[in-house]
């Protein structure tokens, strides 16, 4: 009875991350990060503690290849009983293969784990709390919209943070960008978290639930109530977000979700609806340096940029990782995020406009983006452990999007985008 070797692994490491994700999305949010954490690291040392010892013939593992009708534990490891290659004095070569499967194992069971997960019809279980009191950790919530019928522009952004040593706080701010005039900043809070059951965010007059956006701030108050239209888009794969894998990542609730009520602008009444990128952020604070776009295409088409520098120590000098994700004709695209950020895609954080440029397959993607100083405002975030950035940021910035197919050895131009102050963007440097 075969248990373990090179052929087997592969098969054997996917399905146990496969069959994790299955029954953990049927679980609450709450449980996922610790679980799929846990089941990583004790299948891998279960993994590589066993293959290892069968492929350097140690003793302990004698009866497990004798089980298996193999002459010794390397034999079983290279051989699996179907091959024929040599094993009792093997050459550099075999040897170096063989480590370089030994490395390939956490990716089997990664993909194992995104496989799993089952495709969302809407953002709703994404937008419950995931902060379970650990520090130092950094929870947003965050919308940026665009009025048609007026041009002018909202962001609210909404955010429990979790010092190292000090207490938890809760805060956020309100920009209003008219389509005519300086845009407007004011901020909430710092106050006491409050963490009720119905509600995603709560903190002073400022709440969020699925269906509403209410608060008010010295200059700005809001009561736009929320309606989610349409299936997440997640320029971060799902698996990063529910494992917390990374020092950071970002979800989109729903890329054109729609937000409808009235806002007060420095005692103006205003009427205001129109579609909201709704979208949310966890992890242990902002990236060192980055940019972003989210820009509603119309026809149902929207596209997501995330590129940012991690600051965790020897990641702050690499290149950014733009992590892309375009919906159009019904698809999103690429179809594997991370893989695409790693190897396919430029684009370096500047002001007063950044450009990103990849291709992946058949497709090519360049976008330009543009935050024109007198559309913008300026924001000083602070990480959890003090650090300080300052985000530059436009609900009115433009943005030309060209997507390119290539057919029969040429490119040619499949659909070109250009946005006039209705794209949404930013770009964080520190300090």
């Amino acid at each position: 009875m075969p248990y373990d070797s090179f052929l087997l692994d592969p098969i054997l490491l996917f399905l146990t991350g496969w069959c994790v994700s299955w029954l953990l999305a049927r679980r609450p949010a709450r449980f996922r990060p610790a679980v799929m954490q846990g089941t990583v690291a004790v299948t891998l040392v279960v993994y590589w503690g066993t293959s290892v010892s069968l492929y350097f013939d140690l003793p302990w593992t004698r009866w497990l290849w004798e089980l298996c009708g193999a002459q010794t534990g390397r034999d079983w490891m290279l051989n699996s009983g179907l091959f024929h290659f040599e094993f009792r004095h093997p050459g550099w070569l075999t040897h170096l293969i063989s480590f370089l499967i030994f490395l390939t194992y956490p990716l089997w069971i990664l993909a194992g784990l995104a496989s799993g997960m089952p495709r969302l019809r809407t953002g709703l279980e994404l937008g419950a709390r995931r902060w379970r009191g650990q520090k130092p950790r950094q929870e947003v919530w965050y919308g940026t919209a665009t009025d048609p019928r007026t041009g002018d522009a909202l962001w609210l952004h909404a955010e429990t943070v979790a010092p190292p040593h000090d207490a938890p706080y809760a805060h956020g701010w309100a920009a209003f960008f008219p389509a005519h005039g300086e845009p407007v900043l004011s901020r909430f809070g710092p106050a006491p978290v409050q963490q009720p059951e119905a509600r995603w965010f709560a903190a002073d007059a400022t709440t969020l639930t699925p269906d509403a956006w209410q608060g008010q701030t010295s200059r700005i108050t809001w009561n736009l109530q929320q309606n989610l239209l349409t299936p997440p888009l997640l320029p971060f794969a799902r698996w990063l977000w529910e494992m917390e894998a990374l020092p950071g990542a970002m979800v989109v609730l729903d890329p054109q979700a729609r937000w409808s009520g009235q806002l007060t602008v420095d005692g103006a009444v205003l009427d205001f609806a129109g579609p909201v990128g709704l979208a949310r952020i966890y992890g242990h604070g902002s990236a060192a340096r980055w940019a972003w776009l989210h820009a509603d295409l119309g026809d149902g088409a929207v596209l997501e940029v995330v590129a940012a520098v991690s600051t965790r120590p020897g990641l702050t000098r690499l290149r950014p990782a733009p992590f892309v994700r375009l919906r159009w004709q019904g698809q999103d695209w690429p179809r594997f995020p991370l893989l695409a950020a790693l190897t396919a895609f430029r684009c370096e954080p500047t002001l007063p406009g950044w450009t990103l440029e990849g291709q992946v397959g058949n497709r090519r993607l360049r976008v330009a983006v543009a935050l024109p100083p007198e559309r913008c405002v300026a924001v000083a975030y602070r990480d959890p452990d003090g650090q300080t950035a300052t985000c530059t940021h436009s609900a009115r910035a433009d943005a030309t999007v060209v997507l390119e197919l290539r057919q029969g050895g040429a490119w040619t131009v499949a659909q070109r985008w250009d946005l006039a102050a209705t794209a949404h963007a930013e770009v964080g440097l520190r300090p």
